[in-house]
């Protein structure tokens, strides 16, 4: 079986990085991947926002010694989870993330000032 989802795209904020119970750390970030048609010339974009968890405490070490800031090209490799909550007024709402977990799963600048900071 396999479950893979590879993304680039622009963050959509700064990743929040959070301890849970047992002192292990989690990163949110949200990153905007576009696509586009085109129809009688006139172009139409479109923009899907996902929802990226990191829990490779190596990848959320790297975050923490880095700067990602909103509008960072990034490159992501991870599985696709669905996850459920309740909202305020009771109601059952379900939606999807990628997560970043095991050392076969990646986040990457692709920013050309991350890259030559690597050199």
């Amino acid at each position: 079986m396999l479950n893979k989802v590879q993304l680039i795209g622009f963050t959509g904020a700064d990743a929040e990085i959070r301890t849970v119970s047992g002192g292990k750390k989690v990163a949110t970030l949200r990153v905007a991947t576009n696509r586009y048609t085109k129809k009688d010339g006139d172009r139409k974009d479109y923009t899907t926002w996902h929802q990226v968890e990191i829990w490779n405490q190596g990848t959320v070490g790297w975050l923490e010694g880095r700067h990602l800031p909103k509008g960072s090209k990034v490159f992501v490799e991870g599985e696709i989870r669905h996850d459920r909550y309740t909202d305020q007024s009771g109601q059952e709402r379900f939606f999807s993330k990628v997560v970043v977990a095991t050392p076969q799963h990646e986040l990457k600048s692709l920013d050309r000032q991350e890259a030559s900071d690597e050199d």
